[in-house]
């Protein structure tokens, strides 16, 4: 999946409302960071992006004592669209499968409508991450499940470039620990980007830059930049609908 850099969609937004790039603090960081969390959930859910669609061959389990086949929905699993018997991939000729999505306490369940056991290919898009991270600091004991934001230029926790370096500032998930003083973008088994797909690199700081202004009071101006942020989501989707032929795949099952 192609990305790009949250420095370079932060900065867009800054530029946007207004703001000094160049002195931007760490509360305004941490709002329009929120902003942007909440954003990238709504875009990301927005259509089937080429990019958070994926397949995947799981385990059918049988339940016997209720005669039914189900699995269990993966952790990251986010929205399914369709459950075939075979690879839709490898042949033309793969039919879906009915199913219905039951939830529990402990876990979710997807109970196929036909009685298959073996194995099942499912198409399903990857769940939306969190950007929650402050910035990183190599005195911080860090433990698994925190986020930090740093400069793979630099390998410092800033919001401002670093003269002399490249500024590629990301999200990085803290995988395992305690941990310090490892550099998150140095340790991969330690610490995971955050990736944010390029679709969404001119919407977001529009997105962003109208829910600034909402902040402010702005309402009609930001009405304004709402509209200019869904412009651009729909060149994304005019790129994979038109341009790249990126429709729903129709498969045969009899031929004449």
């Amino acid at each position: 999946m192609r990305t790009v850099d949250f420095s370079r969609i932060i900065i867009d937004a800054v530029q946007l409302c207004g703001l000094d790039r160049d002195t931007l603090s760490y509360a305004t960081f941490s709002q329009l960071r929120d902003f942007a969390s909440n954003r990238l959930k709504m875009v990301w859910e927005h259509d089937k992006f080429p990019d958070l669609m994926r397949l995947e061959e799981v385990t059918v389990t049988h339940d016997t004592a209720n005669s039914i086949y189900y699995f269990v929905k993966p952790t990251h699993f986010g929205e399914i669209f369709n459950v075939w018997y075979q690879n839709p991939n490898a042949t033309s000729r793969a039919r879906s499968i009915a199913y219905k999505i039951t939830s529990t306490d402990a876990d979710d369940r997807i109970i196929l409508g036909e009685l298959y056991g073996g194995s099942v290919f499912v198409e399903y898009r990857i769940v939306p991450p969190e950007l929650s991270g402050s910035l990183w600091n190599n005195t911080t004991t860090y433990y698994a499940g925190s986020q930090v934001y740093v400069d793979s230029g630099s390998n410092t926790g800033t919001l401002i470039p670093v003269v002399g370096k490249p500024y590629s500032a990301n999200f990085f998930n803290c995988l395992i620990g305690p941990n310090n003083n490892t550099i998150p973008d140095q340790n991969p088994t330690i610490w995971s980007k955050v990736k944010i797909p390029y679709v969404f690199g001119q919407y977001l700081p529009r997105a962003i830059f109208a829910d600034y202004l909402r902040s402010e009071g702005q309402f009609d101006s930001a009405q304004t930049a709402e509209a200019e942020a869904m412009h651009f989501i729909d060149l994304e989707v005019d790129k994979v609908v038109r341009q790249q032929g990126q429709i729903q795949t129709y498969n045969f099952i009899r031929t004449y």
